[in-house]
């Protein structure tokens, strides 16, 4: 009979631990949570735990961060001494690279890998993609993926520069413009009422998607600013953009404008035209004023999670 194998989640009462539990861990698989709050099995501060649950990391197979990136860090020096050398540990922190380059530095003797969900862990997983997280193919990597694709989820192996190259341009990039679009918005001195009832969809959808961040937990989005070397470079590039725009428009160069826009379409290919049509079906969601809805009719915004 194979042994029970047991799953010890720290961060396990926050958002993504609470998806680790649905989406990671099988049946019948012993788990342990751990959380300085919230509902776990073991109330602790996780950087610098207790006995009883350094026991119950020392008899694991996989150990999860569920983590910010830096707790998460600071986690390795005691796992590498507790943890058996034959257990997993997984990180679920959106940028990866530092704290692979921190297991290299303090002498991490287990496995680690990663698992960003590609979504907000709120959601349902299957059909969802999600990044697997690790530096060489192995067997814990086939196992780990396995498992993700069991819960329905379509996975890409990269590894942690990769990944963390990729999340630059599609978290860092994307939440830097519309953060800044939110600001410019909120310094206008109007009615706020009346424009959204005037707001065509393009509009809408950047207020929407502001909205999600601003409902979430702020340090989720400062820490995808903050904890990847490349966000910096990527807020960079879309100043540089902006900056070409504004020069393009104020000399009145038709022509320049024209061009900027077909390289960006060249770029995409033939997701120029899909992603039309994806945006039409998203903007046919849109038919009601949102001056309709007044917020004390809607159900509370709910935490976004890490993913935008």
């Amino acid at each position: 009979m194979t042994a029970q194998r047991r799953v010890v989640v720290l961060g396990g009462a926050g958002v993504v631990g609470r998806w680790v539990l649905r989406s990671l861990v099988r049946h019948p698989e012993q788990v342990t949570t751990v959380d300085r709050a919230g509902q776990a099995d073991h109330t602790a501060d996780v950087t610098d735990p207790p006995a009883h649950v350094r026991a119950a990391v020392a008899t694991a197979d996989i150990v999860v961060l569920a983590l910010p990136e830096q707790t998460a860090a600071r986690c390795l020096d005691w796992l590498a001494r507790t943890a058996s050398e034959q257990a997993v540990i997984v990180s679920t922190c959106s940028v990866q690279n530092p704290l692979f380059a921190r297991a290299r530095e303090v002498g991490v003797p287990q496995p680690v890998l990663g698992v960003n969900p590609m979504f907000s862990p709120t959601l349902h997983s299957a059909g969802r993609p999600v990044v697997l997280i690790a530096q060489r193919p192995d067997d814990e990597v086939d196992r780990l993926r396995t498992r993700l694709e069991d819960g329905g989820m379509v996975v890409s192996v990269m590894g942690p520069e990769e990944h963390d190259t990729a999340m630059s341009l599609l978290q860092a990039l994307p939440h830097a413009a519309v953060l800044a679009f939110a600001a410019a918005l909120s310094e206008q001195p109007v009615d706020v009422e009346q424009l959204m009832r005037i707001a065509p969809p393009p509009a809408r959808m950047l207020i929407a998607l502001a909205c999600r961040i601003l409902t979430a937990p702020a340090e989720i989005y400062w820490d995808i600013q903050e904890a990847n070397p490349e966000s910096a470079t990527r807020r960079a590039e879309l100043l540089r953009s902006l900056s070409r725009l504004d020069s393009v428009v104020a000399g009145g160069d038709e022509d320049g404008f024209r061009t900027a826009l077909a390289a960006a379409a060249d770029w995409l290919g033939p997701y120029t035209e899909t992603g039309a049509q994806e945006c039409h079906r998203l903007f046919d969601h849109l038919r009601t004023s949102p001056a309709n809805h007044r917020p004390e009719q809607d159900a509370p915004a709910g935490t976004s999670g890490v993913s935008a």
